[in-house]
């Protein structure tokens, strides 16, 4: 401790050297105590850097997946539109069968080729009929699923607009 501090500053205080030995301990506590909170710190701020990190990782891997599922969506559209569209041209050649009935009603051909004609176009139509209401069904349930994406999407936009607000504010 005589190297350190020179006994005639010390008298010149008039602190002893003991007195000296524990000014010293502590200033050096002092000063670790102070490296351990900046450590500590850094520490803090690094995590929350990873901690965001891993949340725009997150939302570009959600805006992925909305994306994916709209384009989902819009090819599930299209398919609809078009069976709308076979399903016209089914009325039209519903139409077309029914006169094509009436003719041959009034040309008063044989029974059984009419028997016949009829039974075929009897299943077929019950047929067609069952194929419409499975995609009645199928469309509602494309609605419907399409009606929770949106909510779903809703919702992680508002959670989104939270966590930024949050990270804002911080």
């Amino acid at each position: 401790m005589d190297d350190l501090i020179p006994k005639e500053l010390l008298v010149k205080f008039g602190i002893d050297e003991s007195m000296a030995v524990v000014v010293v301990i502590s200033l050096i506590v002092i000063s670790l105590f102070i490296l351990i909170v900046v450590v500590a710190s850094s520490m803090r701020v690094k995590f929350y850097k990873d901690k965001l990190t891993n949340v725009n990782i997150d939302n570009q891997d959600k805006l992925n997946q909305i994306l994916a599922l709209q384009k989902s969506l819009d090819t599930y559209q299209q398919k609809n539109k078009t069976l709308e569209e076979k399903l016209m041209a089914f009325e039209d050649t519903k139409e077309r069968l029914a006169k094509t009935k009436e003719e041959l009603n009034s040309l008063d051909i044989s029974y059984k080729e009419l028997k016949s004609l009829q039974d075929t176009t009897a299943r077929k139509l019950d047929n067609l009929k069952n194929m419409y209401e499975e995609l009645v069904r199928e469309h509602n349930s494309l609605i419907e699923r399409l009606e929770k994406l949106q909510e779903d999407n809703s919702k992680l936009q508002i959670n989104n607009t939270r966590l930024l607000r949050k990270l804002e504010q911080k």
